[in-house]
């Protein structure tokens, strides 16, 4: 029996069965079209990014209905905004997606049994679980290779103070003692709760990033250690 986990609350929780066709849906780019007098045909401009992706589950539940329905619709819908989700169609990969919409029941004969589909509106991103685990770099730095053909934007630890070097980006950290963490996708800078942003200088202007394939990382030695979760991710 398939399953999809949100926010933590799982459908085995409530014996809620599940079917995922619309789960290998994929984000399309957002894209300006132009028209030009004379000439045939739009001009397509790329705004560098995707749209967000509409997921939906049809779910039945076949005896207790009222109990189960009440008390997982109820816990789906208790906290807004984006939330993780996962599920066993695509158990390798899990994805930031938000409950837009009510949840409004087909329901059998006395009320035992009954159909309802969830609805979320996912972030374009297909993230990869293997890039939730951070890699450990000592002294002479190493590699980072991206099995995805899309640009990752990782969390970065550093440990000490120096230049750090990241594919082709280059930053340097001062920082007195502990670490810096360094948000690629935020662009901030912080240790835990204390803003870090003006500890740490973006040499060439941009927040490093993980291209495809091989991406070389190396430090002064004044760094001692850095971490990088790298965030894969995929459409």
């Amino acid at each position: 029996m398939h399953i999809f986990i949100y926010n933590g609350i799982s459908t085995r929780e409530y014996c809620v069965t599940v079917s995922g066709e619309d789960t290998w849906a994929k984000a399309a780019p957002d894209l300006n079209s132009v028209t030009i007098p004379g000439r045939n045909g739009e001009l397509l401009l790329s705004n560098r990014r995707y749209n967000n992706v509409d997921i939906t589950y049809n779910c039945g539940i076949t005896r207790q209905f009222e109990r189960d329905f009440t008390g997982f619709a109820g816990q789906l819908l208790a906290a807004p905004g984006y939330h993780r989700l996962e599920d066993s169609y695509h158990p390798e990969y899990f994805r930031m997606a938000a409950i837009t919409s009510g949840i409004t029941p087909s329901m059998t004969a006395l009320n035992h049994a009954g159909q309802f589909s969830v609805s979320f509106t996912c972030k374009p991103q297909m993230y990869f679980k293997s890039g939730e685990y951070s890699q450990e770099f000592t002294v002479s730095g190493g590699t980072l290779f991206n099995p995805s053909v899309h640009t990752a934007k990782p969390l970065i630890r550093v440990y000490g103070t120096g230049t750090l070097s990241v594919g082709d980006s280059f930053i340097t950290i001062n920082t007195a003692d502990g670490y810096t963490d360094i948000d690629c996708d935020m662009q901030e800078c912080y240790k835990g709760t204390v803003n870090c942003n003006g500890n740490v200088t973006l040499v060439n202007g941009e927040f490093p990033e993980l291209h495809a394939g091989s991406n070389g990382v190396t430090f002064d030695s004044g760094i001692t250690k850095v971490e990088i979760t790298p965030r894969w991710w995929t459409l």
